[in-house]
């Protein structure tokens, strides 16, 4: 049921004294979008609100993207766009977006995700480079400023090339050792490159037979080593355990293997390194037992692999992110009730946005980005989510596929967000998707934990 501008703002208000920290209402019927969660007897510590929505310029409807990116030094947030064959490019300082079409990406293929491209995207040698994994097993490396492709160094070529008819994917850096490492996760078996950023070649290659692909990666200042997720070795994800190899950069083998609980994280997917040695995972398959179904995220020690933590019933992601600036987790989640096909009448589930406070390891607060729709029997196709996050200062960057298809149906979502003060980009919509700009706000002991954190990392460099 829709209502009239008029009609909302004034609802809108209403919650607003009543809740404070809500961060806005649906422009359709819908429950606030944020609850804390108090279940372990402490307060919240951030007060969220949507500054942006943000209409992705291009294709009708933005339903394929990969991974995202924020870099704390450029202060712009990048996004592997499919359908328009880009890398759209925010500035948060004006909500301004565009994108770069440099290279001729492989877009969204019929195939599936593995043939299809802009992948894997991050910023390395210094903030002036973008690498962009795409299909069949490229790497480009771009201006970081204007998205021109970038000229290499004789013997080198734009792009590199990993091998393998799939795409090169999700990647990390190690700006110690001048390496980028980068998954190619539907090669068999899956494997990883390791590519020099000074000479930009391929140094070696690092195969995992038995997995079932190689996901996300990380490289942690603090042990110097490279970490990836196995979602499943010997087996489907969420029938047998999945890993986090530890690999040494300077030998590029694996040094360790953390085998992590089915019951904990079946299928870890996302990875990204925390405060004090802990590595989050987000979690995308079901664990098969009691709870059957559900799907878990955790936090395990980066060094022994122990979980410090499980994070019940927010998994589903594929990338997840660790804001040094504020000292949270967040976590894009689709649970299985979400990816539930929807029956006219039946309940389903939202998607959620996670925001776990790494000081307290526990959830403080819950993002409802999208709500699902039954009014509709859909019997086809697989839910489409919201899997991709990125953060830094005080803002988290989330962007939101369009519904429609032969899929379960959204509706509404952030992207009719209506409030006052929220800076609306383009028209967007449940039907067009959007990026979403949320604001968080520290309390004085986190700003003084990053802090202290940040004098560490200055020691170390």
């Amino acid at each position: 049921m829709s209502r009239s501008p008029h009609t909302f703002l004034s609802k809108n208000r209403q919650i607003a004294r009543v809740a404070i920290t809500a961060i806005a209402m649906l422009a359709m019927a819908g429950p606030a979008l944020t609850r804390e969660d108090d279940s372990e007897g402490s307060k919240k510590d951030e007060v969220f609100e949507v500054k942006a929505v943000i209409q992705v310029p291009g294709a009708a409807s933005f339903f394929s993207f990969d991974i995202s990116w924020f870099d704390p030094v450029l202060k712009k947030f990048f996004l592997a766009d499919r359908n328009n064959l880009s890398i759209d490019v925010v500035d948060p300082t004006d909500f301004s977006i565009t994108q770069f079409k440099g290279p001729t990406y492989a877009g969204v293929n019929s195939a599936g995700n593995d043939f299809s491209g802009p992948d894997g995207v991050l910023t390395a040698n210094n903030h002036t480079e973008l690498w962009v994994g795409d299909s069949p097993g490229k790497v480009w490396v771009i201006d970081s400023k204007n998205g021109a492709i970038k000229t290499l160094p004789v013997g080198a070529t734009n792009p590199i090339l990993v091998t393998g008819t799939t795409r090169a994917d999700e990647l990390c850096y190690d700006p110690k050792d001048n390496l980028i490492m980068i998954a190619s996760p539907g090669e068999a078996p899956p494997f990883v490159t390791f590519i020099s950023t000074t000479t930009y070649k391929v140094i070696s290659q690092l195969k995992f037979p038995g997995a079932a692909s190689a996901e996300q990666c990380q490289w942690s200042p603090d042990t110097g080593k490279f970490y990836i997720n196995l979602p499943a070795v010997g087996g489907d994800p969420g029938a047998v355990p999945g890993q986090v190899k530890v690999i040494d950069p300077k030998t590029m083998t694996v040094e360790q293997t953390f085998t992590i609980p089915l019951a904990d994280c079946a299928g870890p997917q996302g990875m990204a390194i925390g405060p004090d040695n802990q590595i989050l995972l987000g979690c995308n398959a079901p664990f098969p037992l009691d709870p059957p179904g559900h799907r878990n995220s955790a936090i395990i020690d980066a060094k022994s692999g122990k979980v410090l933590k499980v994070l019940k019933d927010l998994g589903g992601a594929d990338e997840v992110w660790f804001n040094k600036d504020d000292g949270h987790y967040s976590i894009p989640s689709c649970n299985t009730p979400c990816r539930t096909r929807p029956v006219k009448g039946a309940t389903t589930g939202p998607e959620l946005l996670g925001i776990v406070d790494a000081k307290q390891l526990r959830l403080d607060h819950t993002v409802t980005t999208a709500e699902q729709n039954s009014n509709t029997t859909v019997g086809t196709g697989n839910p489409r989510t919201a899997h991709s996050v990125a953060a830094g200062g005080n803002l988290i960057f989330l962007p939101i596929p369009a519904v429609g298809g032969n899929t379960p149906q959204f509706d509404p979502t952030l992207c009719d967000s209506f409030d006052d003060g929220i800076t609306r980009v383009g028209t967007p919509s449940t039907a067009t998707g959007c990026i979403v700009i949320l604001k968080a706000k520290p309390d004085n002991d986190d700003r003084s934990r990053v802090a202290q954190e940040r004098e560490r990392d200055d020691r170390q460099n």
